[in-house]
């Protein structure tokens, strides 16, 4: 996940706004305070952001479907943005009491994992890779960000029913997933936010307000872009971080066997 900002410079002319063009995974795109027009770098597609809306563009028609994925991702992420609403790379669960926690981490760190392990005990599932934040007075709320499940057949040690279901692996998959139906949520609010990362010696500890900014940031790179919403992002996440209560996990195969104990204290 990365953004990288190309340049920014007004027209010169008065009433006139500010241009900014930046990349962010394989798309470039070009922005101001009217909207955005995205092109997919490989495939020459585009698709518009204007008016809150999505209209396709140049080559989008024809692009394979990883381009048309890859645009109508970014296209929603900047719309969302317009209406206070941030996606944030992490998983999401939520609890019998309808407390809601998210797992944020790098791609690989368990977060599908960990949410799969808490949904097999009851909890129900708000996103798998991917969740919406949306700051309110004095709380945030978290929205589902639809994309199927998926669970490694390689953890069949620690859930049994993945080990009938080998043969099902997406092809080409370097860890083995499987989608996988849940129970889900559309949204609840924010109880917690756990960092996370893989370690033999398993912790939990509470995260400082800084840091947790500073991770947020990490998973959420659209507030890098420098379009007219970035000021806004960034303190949507500043506020998130100073709202709700933040841990760091560092998790193996011991706290996966008694993931729902840990997150007792979500409620």
């Amino acid at each position: 996940m990365s953004a990288q900002q190309l340049s920014a410079g007004g027209s010169g002319r008065e009433g006139e706004s500010t241009i900014n063009r930046w990349r962010a995974n394989g798309v470039e795109g070009v922005s101001s305070s009217s909207g955005a027009t995205l092109r997919h770098l490989e495939e020459n597609a585009e698709l518009h952001v204007y008016g809150g809306r999505l209209s396709r563009g140049t080559g989008y028609a024809e692009a394979p479907r990883h381009a048309r994925h890859a645009l109508a991702r970014m296209g929603a992420v900047l719309r969302l943005r317009m209406h206070n609403r941030f996606y944030v790379h992490a998983s999401g669960v939520v609890n019998r009491h309808g407390n809601a926690m998210i797992f944020v981490g790098e791609s690989g760190s368990g977060k599908s994992t960990l949410a799969y392990a808490l949904a097999r005990e009851g909890w129900t599932l708000l996103g798998d890779d991917g969740i919406v934040l949306e700051p309110l007075a004095g709380s945030v709320l978290v929205h589902g960000w639809r994309a199927p499940s998926m669970v490694s057949t390689t953890l069949a040690p620690y859930f049994p029913e993945m080990s009938s279901r080998a043969h099902e692996a997406i092809a080409g998959d370097e860890r083995n997933r499987v989608p996988v139906r849940l129970p889900t949520t559309a949204h609840a609010r924010l109880a917690g936010i756990t960092f996370i990362s893989q370690g033999v010696a398993g912790s939990l500890r509470p995260c400082g307000q800084a840091h947790a900014l500073t991770m947020l940031i990490r998973q959420s790179p659209w507030v890098l872009l420098g379009d007219p919403e970035s000021r806004v992002h960034f303190r949507a996440l500043q506020s998130i971080a100073g709202t709700v209560q933040a841990h760091e996990l560092v998790h193996g195969p011991a706290e996966l066997l008694r993931v729902g104990e840990i997150f007792g204290f979500a409620g």
